[in-house]
């Protein structure tokens, strides 16, 4: 009789978390994505039964979504996707600004070459985009979340994995006002340059610009 290793506690909590992390980040861009409108009902029988898994880490991710605002739960009833509201529209966008800043000054150290490049492609996609509000906000998205993997900094990661999804959504309805454009445009130049000559604190202060935050 051969003996099969039994999963670990540890190892069974991990996969749960996974399945769940997971399911958070496909219902979260569903509502991003503006599949899931806000007003419409999401039943975590419906989507446990779609997504072939059991009812508990859907309900944990809806409860991490209800958390930074994408839906609101009722109990025993049914979870409704949540709208946004302008003032929301307008905290997200300074928060965003802010720990983008943050992020950015740790990220530019650890650079590699290679990575260089990368990100000042992205960056140098976003003036490309400020006609247009989501489009905007999914260019800068790209620059930050590239970073964010770079920062060496759990904390901060944790922060921008948890939030993200919230601000996606908000940002996607901010437009830069036509007069700000040719600042933000300007800033993004100088963020690039920043970030080729390392120098952290010029990168997180035109990281902020290029989000019309000072």
């Amino acid at each position: 009789m051969v003996d099969v290793e039994r999963p670990s506690r540890s190892d069974s909590a991990t996969k749960k978390h996974l399945l769940s992390e997971g399911l958070f980040q496909l219902i979260g861009e569903r509502i991003v994505s503006g599949r899931l409108a806000p007003g419409t009902r999401i039943r975590d029988s419906d989507l446990a039964a779609e997504l072939s898994v059991s009812r508990t880490p859907v309900r944990e991710a809806l409860q991490r979504l209800e958390r930074i605002g994408l839906v609101t739960m009722y109990p025993s009833r049914y979870t409704e996707v949540s709208a946004v509201t302008p003032d929301q529209v307008e905290t997200a966008h300074v928060f965003a600004g802010l720990q983008a800043g943050v992020t950015t000054r740790l990220a530019c150290p650890r650079l590699t070459a290679d990575e260089v490049e990368t990100v000042c492609g992205l960056i140098r996609a976003v003036p490309a985009e400020l006609s247009d509000p989501a489009a905007t906000s999914r260019a800068r998205r790209e620059v930050i979340v590239f970073l964010g993997r770079r920062t060496d900094n759990a904390l901060q990661q944790t922060i921008i994995d948890e939030v993200d999804l919230a601000l996606a959504r908000a940002l996607s309805t901010y437009e830069v006002p036509l007069e700000r454009r040719s600042l933000v445009a300007a800033a993004c130049t100088d963020f690039e340059d920043a970030v080729r000559s390392g120098d952290p604190d010029a990168a997180e202060q035109a990281c902020r610009r290029m989000y019309d935050v000072t």
